[in-house]
């Protein structure tokens, strides 16, 4: 396409090149170039608890590689349904029992959330975190309900794809032998990307750990998905003793970080005087705004970040401090030219080209001067006994100073900016400015910590959680997700925290570990499906027990991991009821703990007709309690209700129009309700009592509104 652009700028008829332009800005518009794959490789799941009815698509229990599918042509008196293959054939009967609801992705679908316990040693006010069980395309549908631009942080762990048939699609384990098993992760991994897109808020971040089976494919499909983002893809040390693999004995995998592009960084570094457990030790002063200052690209270069040498030590002990002595240690000094290899040339910043007069008797700065035009040479000439010091490097490269005159003038009027060494050289003075310490120090790219090998603080330290070894394959070190998270929410204490691939759960533990380190009430909602091994789920067949059943379930990785390990993490006990042995890193015992607040649910799905009749309320508060926080309690509401402000929680929900002015001032008296939800079918009735509550209320119509959200949910969207 590029060769086209060159070949169409040769046209010398203008008329002609306009045309040709125009007709390949349409096939521009039309062709998509870069990474190409069968998009929309169909998609479906088995929905538990609905009603099998007539025009259903369902599978049969005991077709354990979902190959076969039926449509149900009746549903009978005597307990069997007739069903027929959708490849053709004759009907068959068969008990409902026998077969699973299959959904294709992009059919309207109604999910709810179950609660199924909860562990809670954190205070009352203290938000839950939310452990859920089911399909994450569907729950992805109902965060988007829910948390819509709210999430800080979305931390994934998918499949890697390896060959090795560690995941599903269909139903089917996909191995190496699957032609099309790129083709499939990459359209399962689009339809989640998308919907997790929208969870994000305006400076939220994505996080995506990989390997080298997919990272090349995925970091194509986060270009197209996220253009407006920057990408970063950070090497994380996991094993370094190595792999053994062909040629190479891998140690790593990748960590994509997608931030929003936004002239700012969003990413925290590592606080200054951390300990080595990671444990702030230091008291740090941040540094001061500079709103009128020309983007400082490379001002944190490690050649530009200390430039004390630079200044003679007669003049330490003789200079008077533009700060009080007792604060010298929060200071630092800085080079007052740019001195990184980008963005420091004059060319480059022709406002940052100007002289800086000193009195060479006095060792004192006393003015900038005016920007110098780029066709215009340098001055060298003393005025009135000040001498000119022009930002030239010392083989005569004309670079140029880290801030524009006035911003410098300014600190020179404040006694920041000082003489340094004399460059007996270039017979001029360095000259250095004087700046608060930063709070931090920027991550780099290559994470090479013993903290994070995979092996020590995540496999083994999961068997001394959960009390056993099969739990669960190549779990995550907790530290390396803890690191990779606070990345993000160090410095945002109410951070939601999303993961849609929550494996054994080691996003939570690495949150409860966040908020115990950097005090605050970090959040995070992790699903997880509830998939057996392979091998497991064969060995189950064979004795008859299929998807549904309850002694199949079991095995999966929500009850044999994910749900016992939440546990364990806050409640210092394994399974088996004993105190987990050893500590964290930090000191911490594993026996202790975490105050947090923790709910399990499960996915089950709604008919919307029932919802529409208003029957299903008490199926749908869960979801409700979550987007207003998860904090207090839920309470069952009787039908009868004329409206529910649960003590100790933070959500309102009006069931009577002709109760809204109780309702409102009930409200008033409640300064920790955040969301309302008013149930009614007119519009116009939901816009009156909407622009009648303080604007502080998130509020949304039941139940058009979760209605709503389902149903634009088509193929099409997708």
């Amino acid at each position: 396409m590029a060769r086209l652009d060159d070949l169409v700028a040769d046209i010398r008829d203008q008329a002609l090149r306009r045309r040709v332009e125009s007709a390949l800005a349409d096939l521009k518009r039309k062709q998509r170039f870069g990474l190409v794959y069968e998009e929309h490789v169909p998609e479906t799941t088995a929905l538990l608890g609905l009603p099998i009815a007539p025009g259903a698509i369902v599978q049969r229990r005991e077709d354990s590689n979902g190959q076969s599918e039926f449509r149900v042509v009746s549903v009978g008196g005597r307990g069997k349904v007739a069903i027929e293959p959708l490849t053709g054939g004759q009907p068959q009967s068969i008990s409902p029992k026998d077969l699973l609801l299959v959904k294709r992705f992009g059919e309207p679908i109604y999910p709810a959330f179950t609660s199924v316990g909860s562990i809670r040693r954190g205070p009352s006010t203290k938000p839950a975190h939310a452990v859920i069980n089911g399909e994450n395309f569907h729950a992805l549908q109902l965060f988007v309900y829910l948390f819509e631009g709210q999430a800080d942080c979305i931390y994934l762990d998918p499949p890697y794809n390896t060959g090795a048939r560690d995941w599903k699609y269909n139903n089917l384990y996909v191995d190496q032998n699957d032609t099309w098993r790129h083709s499939k992760w990459l359209s399962f991994m689009e339809k989640r990307l998308r919907l997790a897109k929208r969870l994000l808020k305006p400076d939220g971040v994505l996080i995506v750990t990989i390997d080298e089976h997919e990272v090349f494919h995925l970091g194509m499909l986060l270009e197209r998905l996220f253009p407006e983002y920057l990408r970063h893809m950070v090497t994380i040390v996991i094993n370094p003793k190595g792999t053994g693999k062909l040629n190479f004995a891998r140690v790593d995998e990748y960590a994509i970080f997608c931030v929003p592009n936004r002239g700012d960084s969003i990413i925290s570094g590592i606080p200054l005087g951390e300990n080595a457990s990671g444990e702030p030790i230091a008291t740090l002063f941040p540094e001061p705004s500079d709103d009128d200052v020309e983007q400082d690209d490379d001002a944190n270069d490690e050649a530009d970040e200390d430039a004390e040498g630079d200044l003679p030590d007669d003049a330490v002990e003789s200079n008077e401090f533009p700060f009080p002595l007792a604060e010298r240690d929060e200071w630092e000094l800085r080079h007052a030219r740019r001195r990184g290899g980008e963005s420091s040339y004059r060319h480059q910043r022709k406002n940052q080209f100007y002289p800086i007069y000193v009195d060479p008797d006095e060792m004192k700065v006393v003015r900038a001067g005016k920007s110098l035009p780029l066709d215009e040479d340098p001055n060298f000439s003393v005025v009135g006994g000040l001498r000119p010091i022009w930002p030239i490097d010392k083989e005569g490269n004309h670079r140029c100073w880290r801030f524009i005159p006035t911003k410098m003038q300014s600190l020179i009027d404040a006694r920041r900016v000082v003489m340094g060494r004399y460059n007996n050289e270039q017979k001029i003075w360095t000259l250095n400015i004087w700046e608060r310490r930063p709070e931090s120090k920027k991550l780099k790219t290559v994470w090479w910590e013993t903290a994070h090998d995979a092996g020590t603080h995540g496999t083994t330290m999961l068997h001394k959680i959960l009390g056993r070894r099969d739990s669960f394959p190549f779990p995550k070190s907790v530290y390396a997700v803890r690191d990779a998270l606070a990345a993000v929410v160090r410095n945002r204490p109410n951070a939601l925290i999303v993961d849609f691939f929550a494996g054994s759960g080691t996003t939570f533990h690495a949150t409860c570990m966040l908020n115990a380190q950097y005090p605050g009430n970090r959040r995070c909602v992790l699903v997880t499906n509830n998939e057996l091994a392979a091998a497991t789920a064969k060995k189950l067949h064979a004795e008859g027990l299929y998807k549904g059943d309850r002694e199949f379930e079991k095995h999966g990785i929500f009850e044999q991991a994910t749900r016992p390990r939440c546990q364990a993490v806050v409640s210092g006990k394994r399974p088996d009821g004993k105190p987990i042995e050893g500590k964290h890193i930090d000191g911490r015992p594993f026996s202790k703990g975490f105050e947090e607040n923790v709910e399990f649910f499960r996915i089950d799905y709604l008919d919307p007709d029932d919802v529409d009749l208003g029957t299903q309320f008490n199926a749908i508060l869960p979801a409700l309690w979550l987007a207003a926080g998860g904090v207090g309690d839920r309470e069952t509401v009787a039908t009868r209700k004329d409206f529910t402000i649960p003590k100790g929680s933070t959500y309102g929900v009006l069931f009577k129009e002709s109760k809204f002015r109780q309702f409102k001032n009930a409200l008033a008296k409640r300064s920790d309700v955040t969301h309302v939800w008013l149930v009614t079918d007119s519009e116009e009735a939901y816009a009156e009592m909407r622009s009648a509550l303080p604007s502080r209320f998130i509020t949304s119509m039941l139940y058009r509104d979760y209605l709503r959200n389902f149903r634009i949910n088509t193929r099409h969207s997708l």
